[in-house]
C-alpha cells in the first residue's frame, strides 16, 4: 500500500510539474508572437504613412509642373521608395502570416482552457482511487472486528494484500487463537464442574465404604468361617481401603486442606521422611537392598511453609522413586542454597529407567499414571502444594538413567507477602 501511495503522489507531482512547464513555455511563446504581431502592425502603419507622404509629393509635382521641381521631387521620391522597400522587405508580413500567429494563439488558449478544466477532474479521480485503496481495506478490518466482537469467531479476512494483508493475516491468527482459548475455557469450565461433582460424589461414597469395611471386619472377628472365605473378605477390605485412598486423594486435590504455615527446617522434614521410606515394605524388599544417599546443606536457611504438606510432597516423590529403582538401586536426596538467592532447592534423584519424553509433560496432570494401582493424583497434588508455597517443581531425565525432581521453595515467604 505504501508503494501505491508514493506512486499516486509521484503522478500528482509530475502532473503539476509538466503542466506548469507547459503553461510557462506556452505563455512565453504567445507573448513573443504577440510582440511580433504588434511590430508587424507598427510596420504597416509606417508603410501607410510613407505611402501617404509619397502621394503628397506626387500631388505637389503635378500641381507645380516645373522641371527643376519635378526633378527634385522625383529624386526625393526615389530615395523615399528605396527606404520603404528596405523596411517592408524585413518587417512587412502578409496577411497569411498574421492569421497563422492568431491561429496558434487561439489554439494555445483552447489547450490551456482544457487543461484548467480537465486537470481538477483528473486530480479528483486519482485522489478517489487512492482514498478508495485505503478505505476499502480499513472497512474490511473494521467489519471483521465488529463480527469478532459479536461472537463470530469463524469469520476470516480475505483478499487483502501488502501491509493490510499482513494485518489481515495477524487478525486471522488472533481469531484462531481466540477460538482455541474459548474452547479451552469451555473445556476448563466443564472440568471444573465435573471436579466439583466428583468431589461431592466422593464425599458421599466415603461414608458407605467406611461402613462396609467396618461391617466386614466385624464379621471376620466374630464369625467362624473357612479360611478360603476369610481370604475373600480380606481382599474385599483391601479393595475398600484402596477406594478410600482414592477418594481421599481426590478430595485433597479438589478441596485442599487449609495450610498452617510456620518456620520449618527442610533438612529435618526430609530426614523424617527418608527414615519412614527406608522402613517401607517396597524399599526393604529385594537383595541387594535399595538405599538412600543424603546430601544435605547444613547451612540451609529456614523457609515458611506447612510441614505436613511439605512432608506429603517429599513422601510421594520418594515412594515413586522407590518403586522405580531396581534392586540395589539408590536415591539421592540433596538440598542446597545459594547465598544470593532467596530460594532453597531440593533434588531427589533416582537410578530407575526414567520417563519417556512423550510422557514428560503429562506426569503432573490429574489422574495420569503409568502404574496399575495408581490414582494419578499424587504428583498433581504435590505440584499444587508447591505452587501454593510460592515455589516450583520440575522433572528431568538423567544422562546415566533415572529422573531428578527439583523443588524450589522461597526463603521465609511471609516476608515476600505470600499467603498460604
Amino acid at each position: 500500500m505504501k508503494k501505491k501511495i508514493v506512486f499516486g503522489l509521484a503522478i500528482f507531482a509530475l502532473m503539476f510539474f509538466f503542466g506548469g512547464v507547459y503553461i510557462v513555455t506556452t505563455t512565453q511563446a504567445t507573448i513573443y508572437e504577440l510582440h511580433r504581431l504588434s511590430q508587424l502592425h507598427y510596420t504597416i502603419a509606417l508603410r501607410k504613412d510613407l505611402l501617404t507622404d509619397i502621394k503628397k509629393k506626387q500631388s505637389n509635382i503635378r500641381i507645380q509642373g516645373t522641371l527643376p521641381a519635378l526633378e527634385a521631387e522625383t529624386s526625393g521620391n526615389d530615395t523615399l521608395m528605396k527606404t520603404a522597400a528596405k523596411c517592408l522587405a524585413c518587417h512587412h508580413a502578409p496577411p497569411r502570416q498574421e492569421r497563422g500567429i492568431l491561429k496558434r494563439t487561439n489554439q494555445r488558449k483552447i489547450i490551456l482552457f482544457a487543461l484548467v478544466t480537465i486537470a481538477p477532474f483528473f486530480a479528483v479521480g486519482l485522489a478517489f482511487l487512492l482514498i478508495r485503496g485505503l478505505t476499502r481495506p480499513v472497512n474490511s478490518l473494521l467489519d471483521a472486528t465488529r463480527r469478532l466482537k459479536a461472537g463470530d469467531l469463524d469469520y476470516r479476512i480475505k483478499g487483502l494484500h501488502d501491509e493490510f494483508g499482513e494485518v489481515a493475516n495477524s487478525f486471522n491468527e488472533m481469531a484462531d487463537s481466540l477460538k482455541k482459548q474459548m474452547q479451552e475455557m469451555q473445556r476448563t469450565e466443564q472440568l471444573r464442574i465435573s471436579g466439583e461433582m466428583a468431589a461431592g460424589l466422593a464425599h458421599e461414597i466415603r461414608n458407605p465404604l467406611a461402613g462396609m469395611k467396618v461391617s466386614i471386619e466385624v464379621l471376620l472377628s466374630e464369625l467362624d468361617i473357612e479360611e478360603r472365605d476369610r481370604e475373600v473378605l480380606q481382599k474385599i477390605i483391601e479393595q475398600i481401603r484402596h477406594l478410600e485412598l482414592l477418594m481421599k486423594n481426590l478430595l485433597n486435590y479438589a478441596r485442599p486442606v487449609a495450610a498452617q504455615p510456620t518456620h520449618v527446617d527442610v533438612n529435618k522434614i526430609l530426614e523424617k521422611t527418608v527414615y519412614f521410606v527406608e522402613k517401607h515394605p517396597s524399599f526393604i524388599s529385594g537383595n541387594p537392598r535399595k538405599h538412600i544417599i543424603r546430601e544435605f546443606d547444613q547451612h540451609l536457611p529456614e523457609i515458611f511453609g506447612d510441614p505436613q504438606q511439605l512432608q506429603q510432597i517429599f513422601l510421594n516423590i520418594l515412594l515413586n522413586a522407590a518403586e522405580a529403582i531396581p534392586e540395589g538401586g539408590k536415591i539421592t536426596v540433596k538440598t542446597c542454597h545459594d547465598g544470593n538467592a532467596k530460594t532453597v532447592a531440593i533434588e531427589i534423584c533416582d537410578t530407575g529407567k526414567g520417563i519417556p519424553a512423550e510422557l514428560m509433560e503429562k506426569i503432573f496432570q490429574p489422574f495420569f499414571t503409568t502404574k496399575g494401582k495408581g490414582t494419578g493424583l499424587g504428583l498433581a497434588v504435590s505440584k499444587r502444594i508447591v505452587e501454593e508455597h510460592g515455589g516450583n517443581i520440575s522433572v528431568s531425565n538423567n544422562v546415566s538413567g533415572g529422573v531428578t525432581f527439583t523443588i524450589t521453595l522461597p526463603v521465609k515467604a511471609e516476608d515476600q507477602g505470600l499467603t498460604l
